[in-house]
Formats: structure tokens, sequence, C-alpha cells
């Protein structure tokens, strides 16, 4: 199993996560874009939107598209729990 196109020894541990981490997990991602929308929207209607517009931002890093990264010794940091619920949430950059 890779992730993030790092390769995940067998010697770490990794069970299957519990359905009450993930429905709970699930329902904290679903809440996350609902409240995203939600900014935009108020944003958008907001009377001093043209304002923060025009705004100052702080630039973009020039490897902001770079892929992710991942180390596999900080995962063997963490417990076995906590090591399925990151592979879980990360599921999009996970491969065999």
């Amino acid at each position: 199993m890779k992730l993030c196109g790092v390769e995940i020894p067998s010697d770490i541990y990794i069970p299957e996560i519990d359905p009450e981490s993930k429905v709970e997990l699930d329902e904290f991602r679903a809440a996350t874009i609902v409240e995203r929308e939600e900014r935009k929207r108020r944003l958008a209607e907001s009377p001093v939107a043209d304002i923060i517009a025009k705004m100052k931002t702080m630039p973009i890093p020039p490897d902001f598209d770079k892929p992710l990264t991942f180390n596999v010794e900080k995962l063997r940091l963490l417990s076995p729990w906590a090591r399925a619920r990151v592979l879980y949430v990360m599921r999009d950059q996970v491969t065999d």
C-alpha cells in the first residue's frame, strides 16, 4: 500500500477503521464543505465584497501545486487507531 506515492512498510499495523469513525469523519468532511460554500455565499452578498476583493493578500507559495509528501517514520509514531483515521481521511491518496 502506498500513501502519496510512498510505500508503507508491512511492519506498520493499520487496522480497519471502525464504522463510528467513518461516520464521524464523513460528517466532518461534509460540514466543512457546507461551511466553505456558506462562507463564499456570504462574501458574495456582503456590501464590502468589492473592498475585500481589492485587498492585498499573501502571495501563493511557488510550491503550492507540488504533490503531497508523506513521512513513514511519523506514521510509526501514531497509534494504530490514528493511523487508520489518517489513511481514511487521505483515502484519495492511497494506492496499492
